[in-house]
Order: structure tokens, then C-alpha cells, then sequence
């Protein structure tokens, strides 16, 4: 199991499209992968789980991700959420 931690640059943070984005990446995953915002957790396949949590531009949220390539996929992850501009 590996984590990353990333704060959220998009302006209108994990709305509707982000959210779909890091959803269709994380289905591309035969592993465990999840996003962990404070007390809130969400399977990073369901794009509706994301989505109901809240999270705004400027939170920190943790990735996690366990299974094979396990690192390059939280990477990926985290990559995508800093590239998220709108």
C-alpha cells in the first residue's frame, strides 16, 4: 500500500468532470484505490462517491493505492489532480 498526498488546484475543485477523470484513471486499476479527504473516504472508481465529498480548490486530500505497480498508478493520480485547471 502506498499513499500520496495532494492539494487540490482546480478552481471549482472535484466537481462533475474531475471527478469523472480521476474515475475512468482509476477503473483503468485492478487494484484498491482511494481518495481520504479528513474524515471522508471514497473508492476513486465511483465517480458519485467523489463527487459527495466535498472537495473544494485548496484541500489536501491522501491517495491511496494498493495492488500491482501500485506506485505508478498513485503518481498518475496525483499527476492528474495538479493538471486539473478547471
Amino acid at each position: 500500500m502506498i499513499e500520496y498526498s495532494v492539494v487540490v488546484t482546480a478552481p471549482s475543485g472535484l466537481h462533475t468532470r474531475p471527478s469523472a477523470q480521476l474515475c475512468n484513471l482509476a477503473k483503468t486499476y485492478n487494484g484498491t484505490i482511494e481518495i481520504i479527504s479528513g474524515d471522508k473516504s471514497a473508492n476513486l472508481k465511483s465517480m458519485f462517491k467523489i463527487m459527495s465529498m466535498g472537495i473544494k480548490s485548496g484541500m489536501e486530500v491522501t491517495i491511496r493505492v494498493e495492488g500491482e505497480n501500485e506506485e505508478e498508478m498513485a503518481q498518475s493520480v496525483v499527476e492528474l489532480i495538479r493538471n486539473i485547471k478547471e
